[in-house]
């Protein structure tokens, strides 16, 4: 029974080895890939691109902008929100295929960054009925 034991031992002691060479594998290969696809994906976008920084107040119910003159180019709305409940900005117009921010806690912040062109754009909050609660705006970049 004592070279059983120490059979099972060992066997258990290299599936565990094995385990952990395996989870370090696959550690270390994946953040590599996952950088790499983040940084071609939004986060390298959002950050090779941040544009021009627009301010956008969110609140129970609506939406005020630091500026109100866009011209055509890069923009990063940052979104605060100052008000109790969930917000989002969305951003839908020539170029921009309904893109938004993150959903942002009460007095937090996020951002969503778009490529604006010539022509009329619409901003709003997609949580719940928000906007037809008021949270709903347009610009004229141009």
């Amino acid at each position: 029974m004592g070279a059983f034991k120490r059979r099972i031992m060992l066997v258990l002691a290299a599936g565990a080895g094995g385990a952990l060479l395996l989870a370090g594998c696959g550690g270390g290969d994946s953040p590599t890939p996952s950088s790499t696809s983040s940084g071609t994906g939004s986060p390298a976008a959002s950050s090779a691109a941040t544009g021009t920084k627009v301010t956008a107040t969110e609140k129970e119910f609506s939406i005020t902008l630091s500026t109100t003159t866009f011209t055509p180019g890069v923009y990063t709305f940052e979104v605060v929100n100052q008000g109790t409940m969930l917000h989002n900005l969305t951003i839908k117009g020539p170029g921009v295929d309904t893109q938004a921010s993150p959903n942002v806690q009460a007095g937090a912040t996020g951002q969503v960054t778009v490529t604006l062109q010539q022509g009329s754009y619409e901003l709003w909050c997609s949580l719940d009925n928000h906007k037809a609660l008021g949270m709903d705006t347009t610009i004229q970049v141009g």
